[in-house]
Formats: C-alpha cells, structure tokens, sequence
C-alpha cells in the first residue's frame, strides 16, 4: 500500500511546478514583447527634426565703395542702422554631432546713411530683404549643456527698395559667407533653450540717381553679427 500511495503523492506534488515552469517562458517572452514596444516608441518620439524659434539682434559692420558719374568719390562711405527682428530655424540631425540649419526670419528694414564725403546726403534710402542662412554645425553633449560651431553660407534676398536722397535705389541679391557658434541647455526631452552668434561677411551692389540726376553706384559692405537667443523643439 505505501509503495503505491508514494509515486502518486510525488507525482501530485510535481504537477503545479510543472506548470509554473511552463507559465515562465510565456512570462519572459510577455516582458521581452514590452520592452521591444517601449524602446520603440520612444525612438518614433525623438524626431532628428527639429525647429527653434527667438530674437535676433543684427549690429552691421558696415562701410561704403560709392561713384558718382562712373568716378569713385573719395572718403565717401554709409552706415547701415542695426536691426531686432524674429527668427525661424528648421533643422535635422544627420548624427548625434552633426546637423545642418536653416535660418529665416521675419525681414528687416534697415536705413542706409551716407557718411563722409557724403554725409550731406543724409538718408540714402532703406531695404527690406530676407536673409536665408545654412550651416553644417558639428556639437557635442557635455551635461546638459550642447556647445556647437558651424560653417556655411547666407544669400540676402532683397524683397523692396525705399528711395531716401537716392532716387530709383535698385539693391541686388547676393551670396555671403558664414561662421557659427553657439549653446544650447536641454530643458526636456523635446526642448532646449539656445544662445546663437553668426558673422557674415555679406557686400550689396546698389545704384539710383542723386536730385541733380547723376547716376550713382556703391558698393555696400554690410558683415553683420548676428546674436539670437529663444527656444528648440524637436517635433
């Protein structure tokens, strides 16, 4: 009787760790699943898109080549006033490092003065242009600081011309040259805060003609520094 009663009493007790043992691979393949979904939901949340927004303060480092009747006035030159204006940037991130930017903005207005040997002719006119800017930036993480440097090219789009002493003033587009550097602070996983400093080395060609109707030329240098500070989001 007990030789009986044995084997099945082991084989009674050996039933319920054979299914735990069976419920476990379910178990893990269950925890695997999640953690594949979480990973790859968070990796569709982390956009190599990204856009800022901010102020910019354009201070010109300008000066003047002016010629009236094809002779170049000596000592003449222009100052070009500084400007505030708003800025946009779209942006996409080719490596962890390295991204490429695309800056516009909402276009400024700044007044040409002569100066100099012109300086009686006091406003020269104003421009309305929209300056585009692209640069390849190379950064790195330190803490929650993001430094970074760039390189690239600007090209000023001139939108309207406004006459001051110069009449029927004509500006041409032109292409500039552009260093960048900067530093952002993350907030979140989607937002920075970013301080931002671009030099151009930008010249506009102009022309119109003086009140006793002389044609007039310059050659306008306008190398301004660019400084902006605003926000950064990935989308």
């Amino acid at each position: 009787m007990c030789v009986v009663v044995l084997p099945m009493l082991f084989a009674g007790l050996l039933q319920p760790l054979n299914g735990v043992h069976a419920e476990m691979p379910a178990a893990a393949s269950e925890a695997e699943s999640c953690s594949v979904a979480a990973e790859y939901g968070a990796s569709q949340q982390e956009s190599r898109w990204f856009g800022r927004i901010g102020i910019l303060g354009a201070l010109y480092d300008s000066h003047a080549r002016i010629a009236a009747n094809g002779n170049v006035i000596p000592r003449a030159t222009a100052n070009v006033s500084d400007d505030i204006t708003v800025i946009f940037d779209v942006g996409y991130e080719i490596t962890k490092n390295l991204s490429v930017l695309l800056m516009a903005g909402v276009p400024p207005k700044p007044t040409v003065t002569g100066e100099g040997a012109v300086s009686s002719l006091g406003e020269l006119g104003n421009v309305r242009y929209g300056p585009l800017i692209l640069t390849g930036t190379y950064g790195w993480q330190w803490g929650a600081f993001r430094p970074y440097g760039g390189i690239g090219a600007a090209y000023a789009i001139i939108l309207n011309d406004f006459d001051g002493s110069v009449s029927e003033l004509h500006v041409h587009n032109n292409w500039g040259f552009v260093l960048q550097a900067g530093i952002e602070y993350r907030l979140s996983r989607r937002w920075d805060l970013f301080l931002d400093y671009k030099r151009l080395w930008l010249d506009v060609k102009a022309e119109g003609f003086l009140a006793n109707g002389a044609p007039v030329r310059a050659l306008v240098t306008l190398d301004p520094h660019l400084i902006s500070s605003g926000v950064k989001f990935h989308f």
